[in-house]
Parts: structure tokens; sequence; C-alpha cells
């Protein structure tokens, strides 16, 4: 090859390279404009309205699907909100957490799973969902960094911010899943026909496992967060408050009640709500064994106002 053909190559790799560059940043800041302006769905729209509301909202839900479809916040206090996501645990509510306002007096209201706590392996991968602020919010881009759940191409290809994540984004933008107006994080579930007999027969086999592990041990992930979640907390105004809401049946509650022994020790308060209908264990309150309908979700949370265990009031 001459000097000449190489030359040639070198400048066509260049154009390319460029050409790359420029396209990726046309589409991320085109992607970005129409996301900036979704606030409905999952893919990004509570994320938006939660940053939006963040620093002024007296009260905050965090947790999975347990936490958004169980807790009505608003039945405790009326400046509150719901972050609580589907499939999402608690390294990804410590990352909502920290962008909280500093040294501002609020509620955080921290849904814990024992059962999660104490998997051998802890799914970090469930932060990823919050790759789409990557290039615009530089404590998520710290945290997924510190976990390596960024991409090594990442500075260059600033579209892979949304993989994964256009479709919901775009489907959100054109047609809204719900009015963010009057929306505050809480979805409850109804209960349809085809729920109630599917739940019926998987209680009919009752194939739970009902056992507890000789060798319980909290995961390593899992109570780092935790204990992020607590010093930022103490560190800023937070009044940090731990529950965990109803499940259908669980047998072993050991794991409960180390948790609850790692949370006094922090000196925080800690509902523990697992057996809570069990002496009213209607089937008219379940999905599945661990997601309440409706009606279940609202006579829980009435159950909440009832303990008064919001203590910063508006």
């Amino acid at each position: 090859m001459t000097k000449a053909n190489l030359l040639h190559i070198i400048k066509i790799l260049g154009l390319i390279v460029l050409l790359s560059f420029v396209i990726d940043k046309i589409v991320y800041f085109t992607i970005t404009k129409i996301s900036e302006n979704v606030y409905s769905g999952q893919a990004i729209g509570k994320l938006n309205q939660y940053l939006q509301i963040k620093d002024t909202t007296k009260t905050i839900v965090f947790g999975n699907s347990r936490a958004n479809h169980h807790i009505d916040i608003r039945k405790l206090t009326r400046s509150s909100y719901n972050m609580g996501m589907d499939g999402k645990f608690i390294a990804h509510s410590a990352i909502l957490i920290k962008l909280l306002p500093k040294n501002t007096a609020q509620n955080v209201l921290l849904h814990v799973e024992p059962n999660v706590a104490f998997r051998p392996t802890y799914r970090i991968d469930e932060i990823k969902s919050l790759m789409v602020k990557y290039h615009t919010n530089d404590i998520i881009k710290e945290e997924l960094t510190k976990m390596n759940q960024n991409n090594v191409f990442q500075k260059f290809f600033w579209c892979i911010d949304y993989n994964g994540s256009v479709l919901g984004i775009l489907k959100n933008a054109v047609f809204p899943k719900y009015n963010p107006k009057g929306y505050y994080g809480y979805d409850p579930m109804p209960l349809s026909k085809t729920d109630a007999e599917m739940f019926k027969k998987i209680l009919a086999r009752n194939d739970m496992d009902s056992s507890c592990r000789d060798d319980l041990k909290i995961n390593e992930i899992y109570l780092r967060y935790l204990k992020e979640i607590i010093a930022f907390c103490k560190e800023n105004n937070k009044n940090l408050i731990a529950i965990t809401s109803p499940l259908y049946t669980d047998e072993c509650l050991d794991d409960n009640a180390i948790i609850a022994e790692i949370l006094k020790e922090n000196n925080i308060k800690y509902y523990d709500y697992t057996h809570f209908f069990e002496n009213n264990n209607e089937l008219k309150y379940w999905i599945d064994y661990a997601h309440l309908t409706d009606v279940g979700a609202e006579k829980f949370s009435e159950a909440l106002l009832s303990k008064e265990i919001i203590l910063h009031e508006e």
C-alpha cells in the first residue's frame, strides 16, 4: 500500500468519525428536546416530574412496584409524591434520594424489601434506566460511573444514553399515558376477573418456598446503598422512615428481623407491615402474592395514616 493510499484511507476514516460525531449529537439533542417535555410513563416521564417537584415536596416515597402500587401517599400528607418504580430497588432509590436538596427538611419514606436484601446477587443494572440523564445530571453520571454501569463509548456517542428508552419516550410524547396534572406517582391496580382467577390457581398449587436459609447474610451492595441513604438523610435534614408493605404470606421473617436490627442501630424508624392482612386476608385485596389491588392498597394506606408516621409537618 502506497503512502498516498494510506493517507486517503485515513481521511475517509476521519470523515466517517466526524460525521458520526455530528449525527450523534444532532439525534441526541433532538431526543433530549423531546424527552424534556415528557411527563408520563416510566421511560422518563416520572423521572422528569420527580426532578421538577423534588425540591419543594415535603414527603416522597421511594422503592419498587410495591411502593408504587401500595402507598397512596396523599392520604398521609398533601405535599407528597410517590416515586416508586416497577422493578427498581434500593440502588435506584439511593441515587434518586441523593438528588434531593441539601439541608432541606423533608420526609423520605423508603420501601425496603428484606427478601431482596438477602439475595446472593444484587442486579445493579437496574440503575441503567437512569442513563437517560447521564449527560444532563452530574450526580446520576457519577453514580452510574461509580458502579461501572456506563458505556466506554458514551463519551463520544451520547445517544447511548437513550438506549432502550426511545420508543417509550416517543410514545408518551405523542400519546401520554396519563395527564401529569394531578398525578402524584401512586398507581393503584384494579383487580380484573382474569387476575383473580389466576391468583386462585396460584394459591391452589401451594408451591411457595416457606423455608428460611440457615446462612442469611445481607447483600453487600444492598447494605452499602442502605448506609448511603441513612448517611445522606442524617446529613441533610431528611426524616428517613423505612417501611415494608404487606405480602400475602411470608413464612420466613428472619430477614425482616435482621433489617429491623440494622435500622434500629442507626436510629431509623421501621414499620414492618408484612403480615398486615394476616387476620383478614381476603382475595379482593390481592393481585398476586406480592401486590395489592387498589382496594387493598387503600386499606393499607389508611392504616399508615392512623400510625401518624410522618413527623415533619407541612
